[in-house]
Formats: C-alpha cells, sequence, structure tokens
C-alpha cells in the first residue's frame, strides 16, 4: 500500500507544482500589464465567451458571484470591460472587453505564447497521451467532488 500512496504524493505533488509556477507566470504576466492576475483571467474568459453575464463569468472563473462582481467593478472603472444591458432581457447586463482591454489581452499573449512555446516541442504523441491522462484524473475528481455533496 505504501508504493500507492507515494504515486499519489507524487500526482498530487506533481499538479500542485505545475499550478504554482503557471500561476507565477500569470501573476508576473499580469504585474507587467499593471493589472491582477485574476483581472487577466477575466479578459482571457470574455475574449472566449463574448457578452456573458457576471453569473456565467462566476462560474468561468470558479468564483463566487459576490467576488466576480468586485473585480467587475474595478475593471469597469479602469475601463477595461463594459457592462451593457441586454436588449433581449434589460434585467441583464452583458460584460464586453473595451479597447483598452482587449491591447492588454494581446499584450498578455503574446509574452504568454513566448513563455509556453517550448510546450509545442513535446511530441503530438505524448501531448495526447498526457491530455488523456489529464482528462481520467479530471473524472475522478469530478466524481470525488461530486460524492462530496451527498
Amino acid at each position: 500500500m505504501e508504493e500507492k500512496e507515494k504515486q499519489l504524493d507524487d500526482i498530487l505533488s506533481s499538479f500542485r507544482c505545475i499550478t504554482h509556477n503557471f500561476q507565477q507566470l500569470l501573476w508576473k504576466d499580469a504585474e507587467e500589464l499593471n493589472i491582477t492576475s485574476t483581472q487577466l483571467m477575466v479578459l482571457r474568459k470574455l475574449a472566449m465567451h463574448p457578452d456573458i453575464g457576471i453569473t456565467e463569468l462566476a462560474d468561468l472563473l470558479h468564483l463566487g458571484n459576490s467576488a466576480a462582481s468586485g473585480v467587475v467593478d474595478r475593471m469597469v472603472k479602469a475601463g477595461l470591460i463594459t457592462r451593457q444591458r441586454s436588449q433581449s432581457d434589460r434585467r441583464i447586463f452583458n460584460l464586453a472587453v473595451t479597447d483598452k482591454g482587449k491591447e492588454i489581452r494581446e499584450l498578455s499573449k503574446q509574452s504568454l505564447r513566448k513563455h509556453l512555446q517550448p510546450l509545442t516541442e513535446i511530441p503530438a504523441e505524448d501531448a495526447q497521451e498526457l491530455l488523456r491522462l489529464h482528462g481520467e484524473i479530471l473524472k475522478i475528481l469530478v466524481q470525488g467532488r461530486e460524492n462530496k455533496k451527498l
């Protein structure tokens, strides 16, 4: 059983190390652009999911609505995003990235691409296997999280 526990510990440590280093890279990238890493993630999510509301954004960022709302308020004040009333439902506000936000997003994208470029050197078969394994691990983690809710 000790070997299995060591394997589990090694997997957890590996993910923790990768997550930590990726977060540090994002944090430094955001700092150079004079925004927070959370604000940078908001710009990234809104670029991929335009015209969503705060609730959808909170879900994508794994934040509560009030935390997401506070981030959005600060970003609106900074001129990075706008809140626009939905044409179909006047109670809903959709979020959109401003030109200033798009510029920061593009600078970040270029910087991140430069730092992560070596990942493209991983052989395609290895990358596919890595993604397959990540999918398996994600399934296990989601199952574990759902079982805890019961």
